[in-house]
């Protein structure tokens, strides 16, 4: 009898649990702001290739010419991370480290 009662009471609760889970997700997803790069009329087709490796470039310039703790940088920081694969970003520093990067910083 008691199994019974408790089956039903948990019947009767599992739509409005669930319901407010989906409110409280449809609410986080709302909240959460996606940003990446805006347009950059420099690239205007959809392979946005040289576009992240030429926003790659402009924040080590940018780090080279004012500093680590500039919070100018940090806008070039945000682009580069949208736009390239984190994979060719760790070759880019390796390259930079060992001084054998191939574009100009």
């Amino acid at each position: 009898m008691m199994l019974n009662r408790r089956i039903l009471i948990l019947e009767l609760l599992l739509p409005l649990l669930i319901q407010d889970f989906c409110f409280r997700l449809f609410e986080l997803y709302y909240q959460i702001e996606l940003k990446t790069a805006p347009a950059d009329f420099r690239f205007p087709t959809t392979n946005q290739t040289r576009h992240c490796f030429t926003r790659y470039i402009e924040f080590h310039r940018c780090v080279a010419a004012k500093g680590e703790e500039s919070g100018d940088c940090g806008k070039f920081a945000k682009y580069y991370r949208s736009l390239c694969p984190g994979e060719w970003v760790e070759k880019w520093n390796e390259q930079r480290e060992s001084g054998t990067f191939p574009g100009p910083l």
